[in-house]
């Protein structure tokens, strides 16, 4: 808890280096944030860093074209704080101009292993926009996905889980944009289906078995990889499919379907 002197005097230095030090082009922005006195495990506060991202965010927004340079310094030079002061910055940033600043986003994540921080960034930027505007920003999900980078797909799976369980309405759309990608899927991609069909379990049982309904007789290694991975429960029809694959003479479906027997198994 910070006390109200220090959130008053963290915003007034934020504003300071917004109006001083930002125009010369001074990017150190952690001389704002290191006077605060307490350390958590000798690491300042994340309530302080996020008032200082808020702070900040609230006054470049409205321009926040004009000061892409100091973004790249928080993003490359500025560790974890850097990167959620850069989240704030983004959240606001994007809500304004997305046609700038999610290609921004974009190329700044397929540039980084840093899950944390891509995860809090994609949560704070894309995922009000697609909480607004799903099927626009559904299918521009999809299209990073393409991508097929980890670091970036892992967080977007993070939020169309968090998405379809704040409105499960958009289940069929999202699955049926993932499915056209089922058949040259990476293994990443694979992953994300999994994943994906496990929530859509937890969220509408029906929608689930329907997908095993309407896949109850392919052969196809990948499509079975998906779906015997995202068994998550037992069902006549998924014994049925499971049982089929385990007799096949393709040795991948047989051990596929022998392996599914076996989840099945467990779950009856």
């Amino acid at each position: 808890m910070i006390s109200l002197d220090w959130k008053e005097r963290i915003k007034k230095d934020t504003i300071d280096f917004y109006e001083r030090k930002l125009p010369k082009k001074e990017y150190d922005i952690d001389i704002v944030y290191n006077a605060y006195p307490e350390r958590i495990d000798n690491n300042i506060p994340h309530a302080v860093i996020s008032l200082v991202g808020k702070t900040i965010a609230s006054k470049v927004y409205k321009e926040a074209e004009n000061y892409l340079n100091f973004y790249d310094y928080l993003f490359n030079e500025k560790g974890e704080n850097g990167r959620i002061i850069f989240a704030y910055i983004m959240a606001r940033a994007v809500k304004k101009k997305p046609e700038i600043f999610l290609d921004y986003i974009k190329e700044k994540l397929t540039h980084t292993k840093d899950q944390k921080s891509s995860n809090l960034i994609i949560n704070k930027s894309l995922y009000p926009l697609l909480k607004k505007y799903p099927k626009k920003y559904i299918d521009q999900i999809i299209g990073w996905l393409k991508l097929n980078n980890i670091v970036l797909t892992e967080s977007l799976e993070k939020i169309l889980k968090k998405f379809i369980n704040y409105d499960p309405s958009h289940i069929k759309y999202i699955f049926g944009k993932l499915e056209t990608l089922w058949l040259y899927a990476s293994p990443q991609m694979i992953k994300l289906n999994i994943h994906l069909l496990k929530k859509i379990y937890n969220v509408d049982q029906d929608f689930y078995h329907a997908v095993y309904q309407n896949y109850r007789t392919t052969r196809n290694p990948i499509f079975a990889a998906i779906l015997c991975d995202a068994i998550t429960c037992y069902s006549d029809t998924i014994q049925e499919m499971v049982d089929n694959w385990a007799q096949s003479g393709n040795v991948k479906l047989k051990k596929l379907g022998q392996h599914g027997q076996k989840l099945l198994k467990r779950k009856k």
